[in-house]
């Protein structure tokens, strides 16, 4: 579980690198790229936040 926890930590660093990059960025296709690669990074902590409450849940039953 922890390593998911690090993981997110480490997700959401990335998010707020990439919106500051977009932000900045100086070219239309720039920002257009940054904001793709916001999109990935959000259905990442997504998928890792969905991954963490499954493993709660289970743990939970036990």
């Amino acid at each position: 579980m922890n390593a998911l926890w690090d993981e997110l930590i480490h997700e959401l660093g990335t998010v707020r690198a990439l919106s500051a990059a977009a932000l900045e960025a100086r070219t239309e296709v720039s920002r257009v790229a940054l904001i793709t690669l916001l999109d990935a990074e959000t259905a990442e902590i997504s998928a890792i936040l969905d991954q963490i409450l499954r493993e709660d849940r289970q743990s939970s039953a036990a």
